[in-house]
């Protein structure tokens, strides 16, 4: 799973293995450790308590919280990634595709859908994802 942070957006990206996880554990997780024992640790949490899409921060732990019935319908389809606005918080999980232009392998990456995925991103999207 890749984090990606830019003003108020967050995105996660994840791979077949991660999906897998979210789909039968319920939860992903990842962590970024930065030596002396510090760590930032991300992760997307299926629940059955939570209504919409939102995101907290605490202790170190970025959480993005999804109902658990939307998180099995999303991990068990093609749809491409899940949005929200969350406040002044724009919130997106996507499936990661590989790229089409690099050289290094991406095993765990989905096969890339071309401009079909570009379409669907807007279709779902409430704002603005192309300038991030």
């Amino acid at each position: 799973m890749k984090m990606r942070l830019q003003g108020d957006s967050l995105r996660l990206r994840v791979g077949q293995s991660d999906i897998a996880r979210l789909r039968d554990q319920g939860a992903v997780e990842e962590s970024v450790s930065f030596g002396s024992g510090a760590a930032l640790v991300y992760r997307i949490q299926s629940d059955g308590y939570t209504e919409t899409l939102h995101a907290d921060f605490d202790g170190g732990v970025v959480t993005v919280h999804i109902a658990a019935d939307r998180a099995q319908a999303w991990t068990s389809s093609d749809e491409v990634g899940v949005y929200a606005q969350n406040g002044g918080l724009s919130i997106a999980i996507e499936k990661d595709f590989r790229c089409l232009t690099r050289t290094e392998p991406e095993p765990d990456a989905f096969p890339h859908q071309g401009p079909l995925i570009i379409e669907r991103k807007l279709q779902n999207a409430h704002y603005d994802w192309r300038k991030t």
